[in-house]
This record gives C-alpha cells, structure tokens and sequence, in this order.
C-alpha cells in the first residue's frame, strides 16, 4: 500500500476452506449436478464434457477495503467509555440507516426491474452501503461486540462484470495512504491492535448461497508514525477513523507487467530515484553557471575570501524513515538542563553504587543495545546484577480497573534477560536484542506501551557491619582456624544483603534495522 509507513511479509487467510481462496468459495456447477444422478444410473466416460471446461468464470463484482480494530481486556480496562465509540461506525462498512425495525422491500422498478436484472441492482446496493436499514438486532449485536473500530473505509469497487476464460487471470492494484497517528499493530494484555485488508467478490444470478458476496481477510502489520521531529504520534481511541467517501486508488494491471512480480516494481523504484537524483544534479550545475562570479576580471576567487552566502534553510525529512533516522542521530545530545540522556548515576542513600551507560536511547525494532553497567568508585560494593529488557502497558487510570503496579505484573513481557556475578567487578558490558516482531512505542488516549530496561541491584544491607575502606572481599569470608602456619578463610554460608531494581526508559521506534522503504510485493492468491 503506498502511503502507508510500512506492511508486514506475513499474510495468511482466514476463509472456512481448506484451500483458500476465493475460488474455493464457489462450488463448481458440476460438482452441484452430480450430487443430483442416482445411484442405479449408467456411469459416463470420465472426460469432462467440453462446454464444462471452456465456460467462462463470471464475477459480478469485486471490492477491497481496509478495516482496522482493536479489543480491549475487561479485567484490566473499564470498557463502558467506549460504548460510543462502537455506535460511530460499523466494521466492514455495513452499517445503514433508515426506520429502525422495517424491513425492505425488494425493487422491482427502475432500470434493473426493468430489465429482469433486480436481484443484481440490489446486491449492488447492499454492496455499496444501501442495504437493509439499521434494526433492533443489528445494534444489539454490535454492542455486543468485544471489537471497537480503529479505521474503516468504504469498499473500493475493483471490477465489474468481470469473465475470466480458463486459464486466464487478472491483477488489480489497491493504493491508500493511512492516517497519521494510528497505533501500530500490537498483541498485548491490555489490548490488541489489528489490521486487515478484505477482498470481495460476487458471482451474478439469484440470492442465493452460491451467490452470496465471499470475502477473505489478508491481515497485515502497521508501524506507528512519527512527525517531522521524529516525536512518536498519539492516537484518541474516543475518535476513530470512519472514512465515508472513498479514498483509495485502484486499477488493473497489464498481464505483461504482472510476469516480472516484485523485481520489476524495484527496478522501477530504483530508475525514477535515479532519474530524479540525476535531474536534481543538472539543476544545480545548472544554477552554478547562472549565477554570475563577482570581479571576474580578477581570475580565480581566493579560498579566503568571504563570498556571498546564501540563507541557510532546513529541510524536512521526506520520509518516515528519514525522521526516524534524525530522531536517533539527535537522541545523544543533552538537554538544557545538562541532564545525558544515556547517563545514568545510580546511588543508594545518597551513596553511589553504580553507572548506567547507554550507546544510545533510542533504537529501531531488531537492533542491538549495548549497555555498561560501571562499579568504578563506588561507595557501596554490588554482589549480584540482572539486567532485563521489557515492554509493559501503561493504562490511563481514568479507565484502569486495577492498581498501576497491578497492571504492570499482568502487561509485563520480558523480551531479553542478562544475569552476572558483580563480586570484584570494575564494570559488566550487556547487549540485549530488541526482536523484529516486537511492538514499538506507541501512545495513546487510553493504552500505551513502554520500553525499558530494568537493572535489580543486589548490595549489602544498609545498616550492616562492614569497612568501606577495608581491603577487598571484606566481610565475604570468615576465619576458621589461625595457627603459625597461617589462617584458613572459607565463605561466609550467609550474607546480609537486600536489592533495589531501577528503570532505565528506551526508545524504540517502528521501523526495521537495514530495513528501506521501497516498495516490495508480495504475491498471496486469493
């Protein structure tokens, strides 16, 4: 989809058939006549006739929408508040108006009555959102629902009375740009972000079964959005995004330009940036040559001499990608108040244990963080560290039916863990890996997620009887016996000693390492 930040390489269906597709939807007509012979009948010849063969495959209509939706979980997050939110919309684009409770009545007139073609004006008109009117039913069912719409568009009409001989096929293009500040797909405790595309065709004829419209869903993965500063978007999940006028892009596509597949969409996108950079090249010689050279009669200018300059201006990112890019390059630089954002002081009582030193703090889905964790003049020793890299939800507690520390021990989802012994230590050096398949950050009015990384401490117990000044290992091992051949130490069997955990935020933004923009595709035969 162009447009949109980024689609996931994971498709599957969700058809009730064992293979599939949209074909199998439809029974074939001979298998339907076949259920008819009885069982004393002659058997024919096993060579299908030909007029079986060559009849043509005739769809009525095709569509493609785009339909996004999350649930929310009950025993964590009031869901009253958002009764309203499923009244706005219906999901699939289904929803009608009218007299509550009044069934309709079949056309006859008109141009489809008219001609004997009524049962298709009406599948047209319940195709394209003027089918039955609301009822009692319909609402009930849809407060029923667990599922509270995100983004639902209007179906896009791919074809129309569409014949396909046998053998022959055809492709169609589908193009629309998503919203900014939709969060991204996420399969959490709290709650669950999806996404899916839904293709439709219908065969003409009678209402029947065999006539219903048959749709699939291709489910597919959204990164959440970033602005130009490379600030990660919100979302109001009071307001979602019901698109009533139809917005996409659909075309067929030549049976020649299908063979190449995905290769010749990247060729494609490699030429225009080539053409376009080459082009961008000529104008700006172009300029230098236009522009006329002060005292030329002097010959060359020298190296030291202030020139004319131009106004600087900045140019924003093009891309998602690029703001991400910027967003991570910046992420080193101190605030105004002189506080490192990848520097962190840990001290207990007023009393140093350690430092915490990040590469960077902001990362993207798949890359490595590397971290030091560094004892160098410490003023209380650190026997024991456990590093863990986790993501945990944050609900807002307008909405939260539980305690925050409650929400957390239920949302939190360990992705990386490092344990290591502190005893002696100058310093322990981890790189925890943030998973492809991970969530990224994401915010909005009522769930949000968080990364971190949280380090537990384990120190000696404050209070206890130790020299802070005495040689290394004091207290750790107690005399046995002393004689003048010397003394023998063995390790104490139990240390007085308590641990404190901190939590150090990081950033991690939707998008891939050594991930582009590029557009690929993906076949998937529907």
């Amino acid at each position: 989809m162009n447009g949109t930040p980024r689609s996931s390489v994971d498709f599957h269906s969700m058809s009730n058939n064992s293979s599939e597709t949209l074909a199998s939807e439809y029974l074939p007509q001979s298998a339907r006549r076949g259920s008819q012979t009885p069982m004393h009948a002659r058997q024919k010849s096993q060579t299908p006739p030909t007029n079986h063969q060559n009849s043509p495959e005739v769809l009525m209509i095709g569509y493609a929408q785009i339909v996004g939706s999350f649930t929310l979980d009950g025993s964590l997050v009031n869901q009253a508040p958002f009764e309203e939110v499923k009244r706005k919309g219906v999901l699939g684009g289904q929803g009608g108006g009218g007299v509550v409770g009044v069934e309709r009545s079949k056309r006859e007139s008109g141009l489809f009555g008219a001609l004997g073609w009524g049962s298709i004006g009406e599948s047209l008109g319940g195709l394209l959102g003027g089918g039955e009117p609301s009822s009692i039913r319909e609402m009930r069912n849809q407060a029923n629902t667990k599922t509270i719409p995100l983004l639902s568009t209007p179906q896009s009409i791919l074809f129309v009375d569409l014949r396909l001989a046998p053998g022959e096929s055809r492709a169609y293009t589908y193009c629309f740009t998503l919203p900014r500040g939709l969060p991204p797909s996420h399969k959490g405790r709290a709650m669950k972000v999806s996404y899916h595309l839904t293709i439709g065709t219908q065969r003409p004829g009678p209402m029947t079964e065999q006539q219903q419209v048959r749709h699939v869903d291709v489910p597919f993965r959204v990164f959440g959005g970033v602005n130009s500063q490379g600030e990660i978007m919100g979302h109001d999940l009071m307001a979602p995004y019901i698109i009533l006028q139809d917005q996409a892009r659909t075309c067929s596509v030549d049976a020649s330009s299908t063979v190449s597949g995905a290769g010749s969409m990247q060729v494609a996108e490699k030429s225009k940036v080539n053409d376009s950079s080459l082009e961008d090249f000529l104008s700006y010689v172009d300029n230098l040559l236009d522009t006329p050279r002060q005292n030329s009669s002097s010959g060359l200018l020298s190296p030291s001499e202030a020139g004319p300059r131009r106004p600087s201006r900045i140019v924003e990112p093009s891309s998602m990608k690029e703001s991400i890019d910027f967003a991570i390059l910046r992420s080193n630089i101190s605030s105004g108040s002189n506080q490192s954002s990848n520097r962190f002081e840990i001290s207990r009582s007023g009393r140093r244990v350690a430092v915490i030193m990040l590469a960077r703090p902001a990362y993207r889905l798949g890359e490595t963080i590397s971290a030091v964790i560094d004892f160098a003049d410490a003023d209380i020793p650190c026997y024991f560290a456990h590093v863990s890299l986790e993501t945990s939800e944050k609900i807002d507690p307008a909405i939260a039916l539980r305690s925050s520390a409650s929400i957390y021990r239920a949302t939190r989802k360990i992705h990386a863990a490092y344990s290591a012994n502190a005893l002696f230590a100058r310093r322990l050096a981890f790189s925890p890996s943030i998973p492809h398949a991970a969530t990224p950050e994401f915010v909005t009015s009522g769930v949000s997620l968080e990364w971190k990384l949280r380090v537990e401490f384990v120190t000696p117990r404050l209070g206890a009887e130790y020299a802070e000044d005495g040689p290394p290992g004091h207290g750790l091992l107690e005399e046995i016996a002393k004689d003048d051949r010397g003394t023998v130490l063995l390790a104490v069997e139990r240390l007085l000693c308590e641990s404190f955990e901190v939590a150090v935020p990081v950033r991690v933004y939707g998008a891939v390492a050594g991930g582009s923009e590029s557009v690929e595709g993906e076949e998937l035969s529907v």
